[in-house]
């Protein structure tokens, strides 16, 4: 048995206790209420506390969240139970047995984290921001569950990740304990309910050579968001110099999601700023931080710096002669700041070029144990070595010793003799070397910008692509394309689909007798409002001229007539001023779900395009459909005619 599948029978993970476990008992029953969730809430005003306080950083919300009734239903079942087992977990972890773990800067980070995702929910729709808060919290919960069951083995695993940083903890947890915190994390959030477009994203993310390789692009979207909000907690808890190289990777990675340098600033503040607030609600430690302005300009003072004087160089002599080393090493600190390590042998000037990189070695060709040819071409066979500059020296060199030098690698040649000019001027190709690198360095980094930025273009040229002008709906061949894959969906899941064509009541006549300029604004009011009036999970597009497409996945006829009777009555309800007078406006719409003998997505806008057509001809501003199981509540303002399955609002 798989190691996770053991922690997963053995009831040793991390688990909710209290009214977050009759939260999650409760949701898991098909018949649970959100108003018996409300009211398990309720008993815990700490949490009530919590999610009003949610509720109400949401950036969509038109009037403020008062009640734990209103927060609950705002947020849904799913995202309730979510974030009450999170907040539950955050009371029981405060500490531990493990004694490397750190967890109060555990929940400090986490906690950035969730604020960071949230945030950029609020600018890539690609999910909920209270589910974004979730996901961004319990990102790295493997990492507590692994310090909670075996408290001694990953406080190992810490000791060997701090004495090799170069591998990623990951390495470290799988060759100590035989899993490591994705595996385990991913283990516990699919157990807990988390949806399945959070975890496929949370295995990847870690790995930042790993590119995103989901055909989805909200699943790409989401890795980007999971890396910007961990390279931001990072940047929460660094110390202070290393805080502005966080910084300027940071924000090229905002680059990925149009995070322009002029916004990064606000944006990033505002988060921190957010963090110190729940830090003081969780009791969590949140540290006070300089401005962005204030971490920016420390960073290019740094930069300035290091420009206006030239570096010195790190320099290995590696010589058997104690006195020639002596004597070569007294040469290199005359009138110079470089850095000089001395070697007594080959292997120990290997050893010491791996561990300081110098950008020169001096090695004498007849150094004991591994010569100095041996260790120029050992040296040539890595990637780091292949940057230094060696030179070679010898008592007497003859020209066959000096072509073997060069054959294996060798830049340069010192005789025994030489004095501190000549050698200044032999490291003067190390400076231009160094200095060459150093541009090479900085064309990466610009070609690396003008990608990301090109990227960015691509992407946004993408989206106008899809996106229609007038309205920031999403156009006919972006609907066709969601109603495709909504289809495929339904197809594999057996779950219903729904679809709504609406079209603008005498909307012709209003382009005739007001001008274009009045329609567009029609248009765009009407967009706004269906937009507003439609279900979260509902993709409202414009498919051509006055009419639009919704597109409603798991959605049955009668949810979808009360829907679609909901759109219509705050389309009549709204107030719009054309020319000089206030007027509301109504609209049509033809509702149709897919059944068992619907042939394909084609024939299910065909049958809502036909109730649409009834529903006009009926006398418009109302909702009809056309299908025999539309059944809906007669106290609802509808009813059916007896001629025809059609149903219709009443006067």
């Amino acid at each position: 048995m798989a190691q996770v599948e053991q922690l997963r029978l053995s009831a040793q993970l991390p688990t909710p206790r209290g009214v977050a476990l009759a939260i999650l008992e409760i949701s898991q029953r098909e018949n649970a209420t959100l108003s018996e969730i409300a009211r398990v809430v309720q008993t815990d005003p700490a949490l009530s506390g919590r999610l009003i306080k949610l509720a109400n950083t949401a950036s969509n919300i038109a009037r403020p969240v008062v009640s734990v009734q209103e927060a609950v239903v705002r947020q849904g079942m799913a995202t309730v139970r979510q974030l009450a087992l999170g907040f539950s977990l955050v009371d029981q972890y405060r500490n531990g047995a493990c004694e490397g773990f750190d967890y109060k800067r555990y929940w400090s980070h986490s906690l950035l984290m969730a604020l960071g995702m949230q945030a950029l929910g609020a600018r890539v729709h690609v999910a909920a921001e209270d589910e974004l808060f979730v996901c961004g919290l319990l990102a790295q919960v493997g990492r507590l569950a692994l310090a909670t069951v075996y408290p001694d083995e990953y406080n190992m695993v810490l000791m060997a990740q701090h004495a090799d940083p170069a591998q990623p903890i990951i390495a470290h947890e799988q060759a100590r304990l035989a899993t490591d915190h994705v595996e385990i994390g991913i283990v516990m959030m699919s157990d807990w309910g988390m949806p399945k477009i959070f975890t496929g994203p949370l295995t990847l993310y870690e790995n930042p050579d790993q590119p995103g390789t989901f055909q989805d692009s909200r699943a790409n979207s989401l890795i980007l968001m999971l890396r910007l909000s961990h390279r931001l907690a990072d940047l929460g808890l660094a110390d202070a110099d290393a805080r502005p190289t966080l910084l300027k990777e940071w924000m090229a990675l905002a680059t990925g999601l149009d995070i322009a340098q002029e916004e990064a600033g606000h944006f990033i503040d505002a988060v921190i700023a957010s963090w110190q607030e729940w830090g003081e609600l969780l009791k969590i430690p949140a540290a006070a931080l300089p401005s962005f302005a204030e971490v920016c300009h420390g960073h290019l003072e740094t930069e300035e710096a290091a420009a206006d004087h030239d570096a010195p160089l790190r320099i290995v002599v590696a010589d058997g002669n104690a006195f020639n080393r002596h004597k070569l090493m007294a040469l290199l600190a005359e009138d110079s700041e470089h850095t000089v390590y001395p070697a007594e042998n080959g292997n120990t000037a290997l050893a010491l070029a791996m561990e300081v990189l110098p950008h020169v070695i001096i090695a004498h060709v007849d150094l004991p144990l591994l010569d100095g040819l041996e260790l120029c071409q050992a040296l040539r066979a890595t990637d780091e070595g292949r940057r230094m500059h060696i030179l070679l020296t010898a008592d007497e060199a003859g020209e066959e010793q000096l072509t073997r030098a060069y054959e294996m690698g060798a830049d340069g040649y010192i005789p025994g003799t030489i004095r501190a000019k000549g050698l200044r001027t032999r490291l003067l190709a190390a400076q231009r070397l160094i200095l060459l690198q150093a541009a090479w360095e900085k064309d990466r980094m610009q070609l690396r910008q003008i990608a990301a930025e090109l990227a960015v273009a691509n992407r946004r040229l993408a989206t106008a692509a899809l996106t229609d002008q007038l309205t920031g709906l999403p156009n006919r061949r972006s609907a066709m394309d969601q109603l495709e894959q909504a289809w495929s969906a339904a197809s594999r899941s057996g779950l219903p689909l729904s679809v709504m064509v609406v079209d603008i009541d005498h909307f012709k006549h209003i382009n005739d007798s007001y001008g274009h300029a009045a329609g567009d604004m029609v248009l765009r009011e009407s967009a706004s409002v269906l937009r507003a009036s439609a279900r979260r999970e509902d993709s409202v597009c414009r498919i051509g001229g006055e009419e639009f497409l919704v597109i409603c996945p798991n959605t049955d006829i009668k949810s979808a007539m009360l829907s679609a009777e909901r759109l219509r009555a705050n389309m009549s309800a709204k107030r719009m001023l054309i020319g000089q007078t206030e007027k509301s406006l109504t609209i049509s719409v033809g509702v149709a779900t897919r059944e068992s003998d619907t042939a394909d997505m084609d024939v299910l806008v065909s049958s809502a395009d036909q109730a649409l057509y009834a529903a006009k001809k009926a006398g418009r501003n109302q909702a009809f459909t056309r299908q025999h199981s539309a059944s809906i509540d007669p106290d609802q303002t509808s009813r059916y005619s007896s001629e025809a399955p059609i149903c219709k609002p009443a006067a």
